[in-house]
């Protein structure tokens, strides 16, 4: 598993893999587990009312930057792994957009 983690920080895994597996489905399930960690370890159950995934900004410190550290940890593998890539620049552009925007928007969980 280190063995894995590495590659992928180092872009070493092709794009495809870094993006849809881990910059979705792992992000995805991520998030989830600190939805869960938010409602049943610190007693936060103000996101039941709303759509959950639209509000970052009621987490706790933690949370928060713990959110941040793995943001930036999957960001630095897919651009990594953009810019190994040897196929159509096309999708390496589309990526660093992508990732852009991703990191533009961590400023959301501070605001409220």
């Amino acid at each position: 598993m280190k063995k894995i983690i590495s590659r992928f920080w180092r872009g070493e895994i092709t794009l495809w893999r870094s993006y849809w597996l881990v910059g979705e489905l792992l992000n995805a399930l991520f998030t989830l587990v600190i939805f869960n960690l938010e409602i049943y370890a610190f007693g936060n159950n103000q996101f039941t009312s709303y759509l959950p995934f639209l509000d970052f900004s009621n987490f706790t410190l933690f949370t928060k930057l713990l959110l941040i550290f793995w943001t930036i940890l999957i960001t630095v593998g897919i651009w990594r792994s953009a810019e190994n890539y040897n196929g159509s620049i096309i999708w390496v552009v589309a990526t660093f957009l992508f990732l852009s925007y991703r990191i533009f928007t961590l400023r959301l969980i501070f605001l409220g």
